[in-house]
């Protein structure tokens, strides 16, 4: 955040911007006497009074200033792409240590930027969040925001995040509470590393700092809104790491014979808002059959870190196969490939929908050959394995009118999102895209046979199907068109099913 200023990408027409004469190519300095971060503090600046002093710079570097009488809004200027924060940890289970080699560079980034966890729900460790940087969260109001905390005892999560300096979480998470943060917290939970007492440890400090508290010294300030915990996940690519147990089968299910039923004793202890969630993983991984709506909070709280997305799938299948449009599966014959823990939900989410319509789906578990076998999620399958097991599904049972890929498999752009970017990344191939770079249109040329993403359920991925059937192919320039967004655009999502 030492850059000097925000570069101005364009003028909106019309606007106050271009009444005042800034123009594309001008570099923002500061507002109000204040100096420019980034977009995010762009438009807390803007907010804050009715009449704002706009300093810029020429690309001559010449320098002049502007004023708007805006009303605390925006005054029609797009800015240039923000660059990620980097990761200053070294996780012992950091998913991206574990990448495999030759992949696009911004599969490696190791994000670490509360601007991502307040915008998008990306978890931090707030390594890189100095002092300068929690007052900025604060002054700003960048609530809640989402923190990797993994354990609050700071001698095992020197051990854990890989950094001295980082073991005293909670001083940087009371700060931010007594200035009215609110927070929403993970623990990735590793086998004999920081489960036992350090984890019954991290759920007693935090539970102290809970957001539903009506009396005590966190009162009227911020709070810990929500505790997920979710199970490690290993790679096949763990060459010179540090050794960690993965969660096998008896493990997940004796953590969930314990902490479901906690989970829902901490629920009614806090006015009956879920507060302490387990990851779907846990239930996929054991085998369990996931709780029912109720367990899940109204919001979906920690939706996107996987906590209640086969939940929601299933309480929308329920009440879409009543439907009329339900029917127009009829007749229809279509593989859907998905990662091996999610398939046996999906293969009989989709006997139910055979019976009631007369339709023919069937899911396909796909083998991880890139990550490993012990990787059993759709949302880190490449292309390059869908395609593999496309051709030996219909190679034993036979063809099918259209082929479906989960969305989450997909990315539509090559940066961790749409509005920031890795330095020095260029996105050379904007169409949908899987991991390893090949595309939706290369797989189906490849299938001779239409490929459709999934979408976040059936209603959706019915509309994909019909969609198909109205254009000769899928071509990169309609994916956004014709397909529903819902599921892509994620970063790395390795709990996406």
């Amino acid at each position: 955040m030492a850059q000097r200023g925000v570069l101005v990408i364009s003028v909106e027409p019309g606007s106050l911007a271009e009444g005042a004469g800034i123009k594309a190519g001008d570099t923002l300095l500061e507002i109000n006497g204040e100096k420019v971060l980034d977009q995010l503090n762009y438009q807390f600046l803007m907010s804050q009074k009715d009449e704002t002093m706009l300093r810029l710079e020429r690309p001559d570097k010449s320098l002049f200033e502007v004023s708007a009488e805006n009303g605390g809004d925006g005054i029609g200027l797009d800015l240039a792409q923000d660059d990620v924060k980097i990761c200053k940890q070294n996780c012992v289970f950091c998913f991206v240590h574990q990448m495999p080699k030759g992949y696009r560079k911004s599969l490696y980034l190791k994000d670490e930027d509360i601007r991502l966890s307040f915008l998008y729900g990306h978890f931090s460790t707030l390594s890189s969040s100095d002092d300068a940087e929690l007052s900025r969260i604060v002054r700003e109001r960048l609530s809640p925001i989402h923190v990797s905390v993994h354990c609050t005892d700071p001698d095992v999560r020197v051990k854990v995040v890989g950094n001295p300096r980082e073991g005293d979480i909670l001083r940087k998470i009371d700060r931010l509470l007594e200035g009215g943060i609110d927070v929403h917290t993970q623990a990735v939970i590793a086998p004999g590393l920081n489960d036992d007492w350090v984890w019954e440890k991290t759920l007693r400090e935090l539970w102290e700092r809970r957001a539903y508290q009506s009396k005590g010294k966190w009162a009227g300030k911020g709070g810990v809104l929500s505790l997920s915990c979710v199970p490690v996940g290993l790679t096949a690519h763990r060459e010179n790491l540090p050794e960690v147990q993965d969660v096998g089968a008896d493990y997940a299910q004796a953590w969930v014979k314990r902490w479901t039923k906690e989970a829902r004793h901490y629920a009614a202890a806090n006015e009956g808002e879920p507060w302490l969630l387990l990851a779907d993983e846990w239930f996929t991984r054991g085998d369990v059959q996931v709780p029912g709506r109720d367990f899940y909070s109204e919001s979906w709280a920690q939706l996107e870190n996987g906590v209640g997305l086969v939940r929601k799938f299933l309480e929308h299948t329920r009440r879409f196969i009543k439907s009329d449009k339900a029917k127009r599966f009829k007749g229809r014959k279509a593989m859907l490939l998905t990662g091996s823990s999610f398939a046996p939900i999906l293969n009989r989410v989709l006997a139910q929908l055979n019976r009631e319509v007369g339709s023919q789906l069937r899911a396909v578990a796909v083998r991880n050959n890139d990550f490993g076998e012990s990787v059993t999620v759709a949302g880190l399958l490449t292309g390059r394995d869908l395609m593999y097991a496309a051709h030996a599904d219909r190679d034993t049972k036979g063809p099918v009118e259209a082929v479906v890929v989960p969305s989450a498999s997909l990315r539509t752009h090559t940066g961790p999102t749409d509005q920031y970017t890795l330095h020095g990344v260029i996105v050379a191939r904007a169409e949908g895209t899987f991991l390893d770079d090949m595309t939706l249109d290369e797989l189906t040329e490849d299938l001779q046979t239409p490929v459709v993403p999934s979408g976040a359920n059936l209603s959706q991925l019915l509309d994909h199907l019909e969609a198909a059937e109205r254009t000769s192919g899928i071509s990169s320039r309609d994916l956004q068109k014709a397909f529903h967004k819902t599921g892509m655009n994620l970063p790395q999502g390795a709990y996406n099913p």
